[in-house]
């Protein structure tokens, strides 16, 4: 209900009477309200009957999610800027009982006198432009000169530097109001951090307005003299420069000739007559006694991110495309500053990526992927590799329950990561992940398989990644929020049920466990087995893949994906059980039984009967992965054989200088090469000629068939080289070659893909028009 609406009702005019600051500063003795006019979101402009003066009321929202929402403060900031000579508007009185407009609100008197936005200033001389923005440069050094302890906040006056602490604060803003992945506002996130300003004596700790801009500044009729500075909703404690950032920013954002409500006027300040930046900064740093004028482009990107971070908080509201659009030019903004200031490498990785130039070749990849690859490649260094032991000793256990509980020291990695914003990488979806593309994944997979941990780490591991991509494509709405929304954030894991105990699996004609339609939903029966992470007691859901039909004369169209609860009573973990002696703790792999469970109709993952069609889907991507993640653990592995060779002597001679063991390296190492070859090829092909084109299939085929045997061989020969330890758990060799054995039948056994690949390269022999030529086919004896 609006204040217009509530006056009478609850006698708003009667309750201003009350208030003597009221009626000394309008002049009369009965107050008599003439207008309520609502102004913007929770202000109001109050005009009376028998005064030309008027009075502006401030509300609280009743959204507890706005930005600034804490009234009672504003109330006293005003009250101790206007004691400290700063130009606000003077505070009337706070009125906290609900009972008056239904929420608290406060008053201030109304400033008459000039406001201006871009359009209006275009009507203003440039001279007079000139001393308006000295005016207000002034203004805002004389606000941050003011003591803390006049503030009462004296005892924050020791804190060097809040930009951490806004840093994480915008972090966590984005993240609250997140709507769609953000590559510019993730890697301006990352990159503010790493490059926070060294300390300035100017640069202090003080009261700041928070969203400062010339809009916000109320000039006199006729003089370029500041009467008010509005609007202190975000006022709070930050660093001096961040203000005078916010208000020079527009001479970092571009003018897009009016197609965002945010622009800028970079590119055409002497055009529209803009007063020059150095004298509006020179009139801020002369007010303070400084004779320099610093840096302050840190601080810009510092609040053109948060522009940027309310644009997004705006669409997330409205749902209105023109703030989301705003939301991206503002963040492209800030990271153009970096990329002008660092010369177009951010991040340091041009150099690296130049040494690296057998690495990266001509494919097809950008500089932002190959700068994800380099930040892997530290955090790995960093974070990942010196706990990697301890974490895998306990990955090692044996359970002693069907549940187990997560690993402290990993749960840990994937917060920094998330932090980092290397998370989601395999994504190519720009609404959920990072819009990479399927060969730069295979880059950036490559290289986390040097660690078994690493695709944890980042939230690109199996089943969850193939789960993810399942959602995105075939979920509703309700299944996103509740199933997608919670595994993108990390908030959960989850299993993907398709493999039976005893039968063929490969075969869909095969599966036993049955979905039967009922009323309300279906009825799950059965059993699946070799389920990998189901036994995690933070997967709260799985998908499992049944027959839907007793129809079996279109066995394809036979099977449905179905979302089931853990937490549903007829579904039981039988048992955990190990691969080749590893229980992968707490994943692990499990024998699930469900015993006529019962699934509500709206779990139901794609259509009735779509199940093949989206496990191909699935198991596409999955088996590419799987095999980029082995050639990365045995990359590792022929290092760590390489790093043994140079330490060991034999019959008083290095290993490395032997020469069968050096003809054992180079045939390996043709072996690797052809193996990363060929996945980067089917990473390749499935960019350009998509997941459905035959060649891509037979190209995926190739890899599953033949890197798993391939690096499982050149494994067991690194497994040779360091002997006896080589087969003990001190060395990563043992876990690398559990994994591509186990492999070799995951996602389809290599058997099947050998079989498919005879036929595809029949299918290009039939199609190869050489073969009439004469002299191409059969020699005749």
């Amino acid at each position: 209900m609006s204040i217009s609406e509530v006056q009478h009702q609850l006698n708003l005019a009667s309750y201003l009477n009350q208030q003597a600051t009221v009626s000394v500063f309008l002049g009369v003795k009965e107050i008599q309200i003439d207008q309520v006019q609502q102004l913007v979101t929770n202000t109001y402009k109050l005009t009376f009957k028998n005064s030309n003066k008027k009075i502006i009321l401030h509300t609280k929202s009743n959204n507890p999610q706005v930005i600034g929402n804490q009234l009672e403060k504003d109330y006293l900031i005003a009250q101790k800027l206007s004691a400290a000579n700063m130009p606000v508007p003077k505070t009337l009185f706070y009125c906290g009982d609900q009972s008056i407009v239904g929420v608290p609100f406060y008053a201030t008197e109304y400033v008459e006198g000039r406001l201006f936005n871009d359009k209006k200033l275009l009507s203003v001389s440039q001279t007079e432009k000139k001393l308006l923005f000295q005016e207000v440069s002034k203004a805002l050094a004389h606000l941050h000169s003011i003591s803390l302890n006049y503030l009462g906040l004296g005892e924050l006056e020791s804190q060097t530097s809040q930009y951490q602490t806004q840093n994480k604060k915008l972090y966590n803003l984005y993240k609250l109001h997140e709507t769609k992945i953000s590559t510019n506002v993730e890697d301006l996130l990352y990159w503010l951090p790493l490059n926070t300003p060294v300390k300035s004596e100017l640069d202090n700790l003080c009261l700041v307005h928070g969203d400062f801009s010339l809009s916000k500044v109320v000039f006199h009729p006729t003089e370029p003299k500041v009467l008010a500075i509005l609007d202190w909703q975000q006022a709070q404690l930050g660093n001096a420069f961040i203000d005078l950032a916010s208000f020079v920013s527009p001479y970092y954002i571009p003018y897009s000739n009016g197609q965002h409500q945010v622009d800028g006027w970079f590119g055409i300040e002497e055009i529209i007559g803009q007063p020059n930046l150095q004298d509006v900064l020179q009139a801020y740093f002369t007010t303070r006694s400084s004779e320099n004028i610093p840096d302050i482009k840190y601080q810009l990107i510092m609040s053109i991110l948060k522009q940027s971070i309310d644009q997004q908080i705006l669409y997330k509201q409205t749902k209105e495309e023109k703030y989301q659009d705003n939301s991206h030019f503002l963040s492209k903004a800030g990271y153009e500053i970096i990329l002008r200031m660092t010369e177009g490498d951010p991040f340091g990785i041009k150099m690296r990526a130049t040494n690296d130039g057998q690495l990266w070749s001509n494919w097809p990849v950008s500089e932002r992927c190959k700068s994800y690859y380099y930040r892997i490649k530290d955090f790995m260094r960093d974070e990942i590799f010196p706990v990697e032991k301890t974490i895998l000793d306990k990955a090692r256990a044996i359970p002693t329950t069907v549940q187990n509980k997560p690993i402290l020291e990993v749960e840990e990695l994937q917060r920094k990561a998330r932090a980092a914003g290397l998370w989601n990488l395999f994504i190519s979806d720009p609404m959920y992940g990072k819009g990479l593309t399927n060969l730069e994944y295979v880059f950036l997979s490559e290289l986390m398989g040097l660690s078994y941990l690493a695709h944890e780490t980042f939230n690109c591991f199996a089943p969850e990644t193939g789960n993810i991509k399942l959602l995105i494509a075939y979920g509703t709405p309700y299944q996103k929020e509740k199933y997608l929304k919670p595994l993108l954030e990390g908030q959960c894991k989850s299993f993907f049920a398709m493999t039976e105990k005893n039968v063929p699996s490969s075969d869909p004609n095969n599966f036993q466990c049955t979905i039967t339609p009922t009323e309300g939903g279906f009825i799950l029966n059965g059993g699946k087995w070799f389920v990998s992470s189901a036994p995690d007691e933070r997967a709260i859901f799985g998908i499992v893949m049944g027959k839907s039909s007793p129809d079996m004369s279109n066995p394809i169209e036979s099977q449905s994906m179905i979302l089931v609860d853990m937490n549903n009573p007829k579904i039981k973990i039988i048992r955990q059980f190990p691969v080749l002696g590893f229980y992968d703790i707490p994943h692990g792999y499990s024998e699930v039984e469900f015993d006529n469970a019962f699934i509500p109709q709206e779990n139901l993952l794609g259509q009735l009967g779509g199940a093949f069609k989206m496990a191909q889907g699935r198991l596409l991507g999955g088996r590419l992965h799987h095999c980029v993640r082995q050639v990365g653990l045995t990359r590792r592995c022929l290092d760590l054989m390489m790093s043994r060779s140079e330490k060991r002597i034999i019959f008083k001679q290095s290993l490395k200088d032997n020469a069968a063991f050096q003809e054992r390296l180079g045939d390996l190492e043709i072996a690797f090469q052809s193996c990363r070859l060929l996945s980067l090829n089917a990473g390749l092909l499935l960019d350009s000629a998509g997941s459905r084109h035959l060649h891509t299939f037979m190209a995926v085929s190739e890899c599953k068939a033949h890197i798993p045997k391939a690096c499982q061989y050149i494994i067991d020969q690194c497994v040779q080289a360091f002997g006896a330890e080589g087969v003990t758990e001190e060395q990563p060799l043992a876990l690398a070659f559990r994994f591509a054995r186990a492999i070799r039948f995951m996602d389809g056994p290599c058997e099947v893909h050998l079989r498919q690949i005879s036929r595809f390269a029949y299918g290009n022999h039939l199609f190869n028009d050489l073969n009439n030529a004469q002299g191409y086919g059969l020699a005749k004896l």
